[in-house]
């Protein structure tokens, strides 16, 4: 019964994900905390393998339609984030040894909901900041810094991906979704080899029937939502993002007082 929860859970937020690019995680990881069957790394390794599937089928749907996107923005935006993933995994793997399991939830809590109430805030701002940035080691900088934030909070990164292309490249919510889902694809995959070379797969194998469903739901999500994409306007996507958003910061909050009340 929870592994179909877990697959309705992951097909919803992929779509909604990869429809808005936020990726999914922000939605899956909060979700998957807050029905506490698993524990923060499971839940972590569980959601970043449903964002890699989705990311994969989502980035062949855009390529497959054509969707106009830069490919050097792409690429040296994801060769950072190829780092900066490596760089949050280890960083993770190091802090969950150290801290309480109900700590750690609650951390990464707080950090999340920090973040979405910026982006509320952000996106729904006229006239906010914005920049347009063109030099080559300025992307890959952004790139490792949204591949570490990704990685170390389990969420894909797609939620700060769009954020930070909007507000760095002066891309619209809509423009920025295209380009988030390729650079989930890169972090997740760093994250991922990351794991697969320090040989840490084996505690993940008694959780596999929940990991082959998400990422199937994962990657079922990622083809509706690649379509909503390219059909929705971008005023559409903009709202969807805000209302998902209010309702990730709510269960992030609620996660991070059971979290540090644990």
């Amino acid at each position: 019964m929870v592994v179909v929860l877990y697959g309705l859970i992951v097909f919803a937020a992929c779509m909604i994900g990869s429809t808005v690019g936020i990726g999914g995680g922000v939605i899956i990881k909060p979700l998957l905390d807050a029905i506490g069957c698993h524990t923060v790394e499971v839940v972590g390794f569980i959601s970043s393998c449903s964002v890699f599937a989705m990311s994969i089928s989502s980035s062949l749907k855009h390529i497959r339609s054509k969707t106009p996107v830069s490919p050097k923005i792409v690429l040296l935006v994801a060769l950072g984030s190829l780092g900066g993933g490596v760089i949050g995994r280890k960083i993770f793997d190091a802090v969950f040894e150290r801290v309480d399991q109900g700590m750690l939830k609650g951390i990464q809590a707080v950090i999340i909901a920090a973040f979405v109430v910026f982006v509320i805030i952000y996106v729904n701002t006229k006239n906010a900041k914005k920049f347009r940035i063109k030099n080559p080691v300025a992307m890959i900088l952004t790139g490792t810094m949204l591949g570490f934030l990704s990685a170390f909070l389990g969420i894909g990164g797609g939620l700060i991906n769009t954020t930070f292309l909007v507000m760095l490249f002066s891309f619209n919510v809509k423009e920025s979704a295209v380009y988030s889902v390729a650079i989930i694809f890169f972090s997740q995959l760093s994250q991922l080899t990351t794991v697969f070379l320090d040989n840490r797969f084996e505690p993940y194998t008694p959780y596999a029937p929940y990991i082959l469903v998400a990422m199937a739901a994962g990657v079922i999500g990622g083809l509706v939502g690649s379509k909503l994409n390219k059909k929705f306007s971008n005023k559409v996507i903009t709202r969807i993002f805000s209302v998902t958003l209010v309702f990730v910061a709510l269960v992030n909050v609620y996660n991070a007082v059971l979290g540090f009340t644990s």
